[in-house]
């Protein structure tokens, strides 16, 4: 008996793989995005992109339920010829590698600036992915159960949004809505970027128990993400004020540096620091999937193997961008891509869904 016959993903754990993998560096610089492109009560935005991303997830659910819970290798594999999945199959891997990589590589920049700015962002990163390599090699099964451990930490700070209540201004939010902004296109990329992570669940059907309840879960885990997400962006608001957020590279981290405890000096060093439990299951979760469409191309080469050189492969062209500038300039386009994934991937495998039935009806 397989371990895939063995054991299935719990459905909780899967709720907090979607938030942790969500999550990341983005929650920095969220009110800042916010505030740059949409203006005055920009967080407010943050509301209709978790509504559209919800959209998504109920695409990726009718996958699911018309699949009926068929690999989604399966459902390509049964009408589309190996000459056409090797590329897209090769395609896919880049993207989600890529992303893997981009998402250490700027990690490591701003930890660099932060705490160790004579050391060089290569080795910072070297060392990050060997943590997340040591992650993801043991296995999906073993993420899902550590990642509760990575989540709780994370969420263990909720409680600090209380010592920042005596500063924050209801004044600072301003009554207007949406003014002042410079360009929602590029706001709404930017900001649908920072929910992206849940369209990984395509490859957690094997994976998941053998009903639909999980699904409501995937869903559960990016209403956490939005729960954080408009909680930091309200906060960072009513403490700077929008004209102030733009001009803030990382709102969070300025706001950090406002706690003083007596038993710990430059808090939102450590606070930042903790962040690495988020970047290690983010870039495990894109390398992972990324040795999971590549194993389909290279079935003989152990899957462990493929994510070393995944990691190799990418760490070369990550060396490309020295700057933060360069990095999230690179996110953008990735995440454009990856916004096509999200939508283009569910809808083609509907469709082959519905031309497999309509063949079975008429055999």
């Amino acid at each position: 008996m397989t371990q895939l016959d063995r054991e299935k993903l719990n459905r909780f754990h899967i709720a907090l793989m979607v938030f942790n993998t969500q999550s990341g560096i983005v929650l920095f610089t969220l009110p800042r995005i916010t505030a740059h492109y949409f203006g005055t009560n920009g967080w407010l935005m943050l509301l209709p992109m978790f509504l559209l991303v919800t959209l998504n997830i109920m695409l990726i659910s009718a996958v699911y339920r018309m699949g009926r819970g068929k690999s989604v290798f399966d459902i390509l594999g049964a009408s589309l010829p190996r000459l056409l999945l090797v590329p897209l199959y090769v395609l896919l891997w880049g993207l989600f590698s890529m992303i893997g990589c981009l998402v250490v590589k700027q990690y490591a920049l701003i930890y660099q600036m932060l705490i160790f700015p004579t050391t060089s962002d290569m080795v910072l990163k070297v060392f990050v992915d060997v943590l997340v390599f040591l992650y993801v090699a043991k296995g999906i099964y073993t993420v899902s159960k550590a990642n509760v451990i990575f989540s709780f930490l994370l969420l263990l700070q909720i409680p600090l949004a209380f010592f920042f209540l005596d500063e924050f201004d209801l004044v600072r939010l301003t009554p207007f809505l949406l003014q002042e902004g410079t360009d929602m296109k590029e706001g709404f990329i930017r900001l649908y970027g920072a929910y992206m992570g849940y369209e990984l669940t395509l490859f957690l059907f094997p994976y998941a128990e053998n009903n639909k309840r999980w699904l409501k879960h995937v869903h559960l885990g990016n209403g956490i993400t939005m729960f954080i997400y408009l909680l930091v962006t309200f906060l960072a608001y009513g403490f700077f004020g929008h004209k102030a957020l733009i001009h803030s590279s990382f709102p969070i981290l300025d706001m950090y540096a406002y706690l003083h405890f007596p038993f710990i000096e430059r808090i939102q060093n450590f606070l930042f620091s903790l962040f690495l439990f988020s970047i290690m299951h983010t870039g495990a979760m894109y390398y992972w999937s990324g040795q999971a469409v590549m194993s389909r191309v290279l079935p003989r080469i152990p899957w462990k193997m493929i994510v070393v050189l995944s990691m190799v492969a990418t760490a070369c062209v990550g060396m490309i961008p020295k700057s933060l500038i360069e990095v999230e300039a690179w996110f953008r386009y990735l995440t454009i891509a990856q916004i096509g994934f999200s939508f283009g991937f569910p809808l083609l495998l509907l469709l082959l869904l519905l031309v497999q039935r309509r063949f079975k009806k008429h055999a």
